[in-house]
């Protein structure tokens, strides 16, 4: 097993928990959200065809957006004044719209139509790191990154290209060394609830694993304090 793509997670995960000792002086508080919100993938997937005497090349499509969901949970230092650190774990999933004019390859052609109905996500878990300047009035802007673990799943289909028979293609389940960067503001409602609204990009990172996919969800969450 090849375990080069755990060592930058393993390096976030020291330096994320490794700051509580460093801090273990300093006010900390925990931290839970949940929210969810609107995830575009950006990856191209390529499903390999199934059938006995069918070309083998593989059918490539564009998983189209769909809703995303989040829990996270974590502990906060207050830094000085002006800064919060955030460390925590976070897991999510976005769901991929599956179409038959998303296939675009030269069977379809952006002209197939589905005889099924499969779903497509995308899952990830990470350890976060999060600077949140406090001292700029209610609203707090805050900057984010972490690494994790991210995994493409979508169903085994059947499309059926114009003009020709049924084509089916395999299911797609790829697990690869993941990431997420953001940014996001968050305000307090009323005592330890907080309202959140951020933009990040998270899923598979650089130099990935085929059909590993990236997105960039657009989310809304609460929060607690405790």
């Amino acid at each position: 097993m090849d375990v080069r793509p755990l060592a930058p997670l393993l390096l976030c995960a020291l330096v994320v928990f490794g700051l509580s000792a460093q801090h273990a002086a300093q006010a900390q508080s925990v931290r839970a959200e949940v929210g969810g919100g609107w995830a575009i993938p950006s990856s191209e997937i390529a499903m390999t065809v199934a059938n006995g005497g069918q070309s083998p090349a593989p059918e490539e499509f564009n998983p189209g957006p769909g809703p995303n969901i989040y829990a996270a949970v974590g502990l906060v230092w207050t830094l000085s004044d002006n800064f919060d650190l955030e460390g925590r774990l976070r897991a999510q999933q976005s769901r991929m719209a599956v179409d038959g004019e998303d296939f675009e390859g030269t069977r379809c052609g952006g002209a197939c139509t589905l005889q099924n109905d499969p779903d497509g996500r995308v899952w990830g878990a990470t350890i976060e790191g999060q600077l949140t300047l406090t001292s700029v009035g209610r609203v707090n802007p805050y900057f984010l990154v972490g690494l994790g673990v991210s995994q493409t799943t979508v169903d085994a289909a059947e499309v059926l290209p114009p003009g020709d028979a049924a084509i089916s293609l395999t299911e797609v389940d790829v697990t690869d060394a993941g990431g997420d960067v953001g940014v996001g503001a968050t305000t307090r409602i009323v005592g330890g609830l907080f309202a959140t609204a951020e933009a990040r990009v998270t899923g598979s990172l650089p130099g990935a694993k085929e059909n590993a996919v990236t997105t960039f969800p657009f989310t809304l969450g609460l929060s607690y304090t405790f």
